[in-house]
């Protein structure tokens, strides 16, 4: 890297992308199988939680804030940690790896001139849990959504998908936005992928495809 040149800043998004499951959801699923009882109150508020995600659009974060207290309502937050945990260990073997795109943030993380953030909709415990003994973790920067205690179970406290990655990276970095390179399957990061020199979709079966 020649001396006082900037660095170049990139992106990865993590679920579809590093790897193709859906930490989020696949975690809900999971309490829920362990959880049966608290499907009565599920049940009752899917149509509502439904309503305002075709209302407010897919990132918005109250409707999953609801579906997550639904789900985790009635269990102390010890027990929820216990559950956290097991799911990590629960999930990890099952992870299915996208070999081009990890190899393309490792290829970043070798670079001296590169800054690379993992940006993700999944929560930060659930990512640092099952990703604890991986050796790119350390090295990225993650902004990542954030769980809390809430009203007797969990709630959102940040969904970071869409406009919101948007904004936790310039309080991150500054404006304007200014990144070479980003890397996501969904058109939920479009917005990010806007300020990217270079754009990258990840198919479902783990290859890049260039964006103009």
């Amino acid at each position: 890297m020649i001396k006082g040149s900037p660095k170049r800043v990139v992106f990865f998004d993590l679920d579809g992308t590093l790897h193709q499951q859906d930490m989020f959801g696949t975690f809900m699923r999971y309490l829920l199988w362990r959880q049966p009882l608290n499907l009565l109150l599920v049940t009752p508020l899917l149509p509502v939680i439904g309503l305002a995600l075709l209302i407010k659009g897919r990132a918005a974060r109250w409707p999953m804030s609801l579906l997550l207290w639904a789900i985790t309502f009635g269990h102390s937050e010890e027990r929820l940690r216990q559950r956290e945990q097991a799911f990590a260990e629960w999930f990890r073997p099952r992870v299915t790896a996208f070999p081009v795109v990890v190899k393309r943030l490792t290829d970043y993380l070798s670079s001296e001139d590169a800054d690379v953030w993992l940006i993700t909709g999944s929560p930060q415990s659930l990512v640092e849990q099952v990703y604890h003994d991986s050796p790119f973790l350390p090295r990225v920067k993650l902004i990542a959504s954030q769980m809390a205690r809430g009203f007797g179970g969990r709630v959102l406290a940040m969904r970071c998908l869409g406009h919101e990655k948007v904004a936790r990276l310039e309080d991150q970095i500054g404006t304007p936005l200014q990144l070479y390179s980003g890397y996501s399957d969904s058109k939920q990061d479009n917005p990010l992928l806007f300020f990217c020199q270079h754009r990258w979709r990840v198919t479902p079966t783990g290859q890049l495809q260039q964006l103009e």
